[in-house]
């Protein structure tokens, strides 16, 4: 019967339907994420060092065939409270001076002047941090209790001794921000601090950590990679080359960053040792004195006595 035959028609269209939207789910997921991750300009390579890096070591890798664009920054985790409750944070540098001049209103595409300014951050409620003590947290991560602007984070310890790590230990939320750096709001990375998982991450300005700290990291943007499909064969065969070009040029680092070391502690060294045979000098100086005035007092009692 006609009825019969339309509802039949009506069944497979809305079967055809359901079957093509679960088939496009998958690659609009992939196309969305692409489009986040370069109108973000999220970075392609990590570099780290167990000395960290100097700017001398971030200009070789910035000179390295292939790279696009270097920004280094500052990282470390810690354990601190928000609204009475423990979390384990990631706390990260943010160029402040690239956020500012950021243009956040077309949605992912975090506008800026500056080309080394990767991972640009999205704000989504609040103000950049732009003083010491001022922080943006993830508006993703999901709480125990809802984030406010003008919450207070209070650092309690971290994964290293904070002393010339962390200058400041007490911040206040000025705003909240969409990462492309940490893609997943339940997976934030990994610790050695409290549960093993990064609970929140958090962004400060440069000059909330100590002057003489070494960049702990340095982001890689390589050239060409923004033109491949994140994922794909392409993309990681075009990263994969400069990565190994950095491989190669790692030891010649490493080698750099300890002379650095090496000299800088030398300096400080020769410094200490100077001020020493300074201070030694003029303990011998005033011993000196002390035992002429001694000796002119014992001569001069002696021709009283005579006298």
């Amino acid at each position: 019967s006609l009825g019969r035959f339309l509802a039949i028609l009506g069944i497979v269209a809305l079967g055809c339907g359901f079957y093509a939207g679960l088939r496009m789910t998958g690659p609009d997921m992939r196309i969305a994420a692409d489009a986040f991750y370069d109108g973000t300009h999220l970075y392609d390579i990590k570099v780290i060092s167990t000395l960290g890096l100097s700017k001398s070591n971030v200009d070789s890798i910035a000179a390295t065939d292939g790279v696009e664009a270097v920004m280094p920054g500052y990282a470390t985790d810690v354990m601190a409270t928000l609204n009475d409750e423990q979390y384990a944070m990631r706390v990260s540098s943010l160029p402040v001076d690239a956020a500012v001049g950021s243009d956040t209103s077309d949605g992912c595409d975090a506008i800026s002047d500056d080309g080394n300014y990767l991972n640009r951050l999205i704000l989504a409620q609040g103000n950049w941090p732009t003083a010491e003590g001022e922080c943006v947290l993830s508006a993703d991560r999901v709480m125990g209790t809802p984030i406010q602007i003008g919450d207070t984070v209070q650092v309690l310890y971290g994964t290293e001794e904070l002393d010339g790590v962390l200058d400041v230990r007490t911040y206040t939320v000025v705003g909240l921000v969409h990462s492309s750096a940490f893609v997943s709001s339940v997976g934030l990375g990994s610790t050695t601090l409290g549960s093993g998982t990064i609970q929140q991450y958090m962004y400060v300005a440069p000059e909330n950590f100590a002057d003489d700290l070494p960049y702990t990291e340095a982001y890689v943007r390589v050239a060409g990679a923004a033109d491949r499909f994140s994922g794909s064969d392409a993309y990681q065969t075009t990263v994969d080359e400069v990565s190994e070009r950095l491989k190669d040029d790692s030891g010649a680092l490493a080698s750099a960053r300890l002379a650095e070391v090496k000299a800088d502690a030398q300096e400080k060294l020769d410094s200490k040792k100077a001020d020493y045979e300074s201070e030694k000098a003029d303990a011998y100086a005033e011993l000196d004195d002390a035992a002429r005035k001694l000796g002119e007092a014992a001569r001069r009692s002696g021709r009283t006595s005579r006298t």
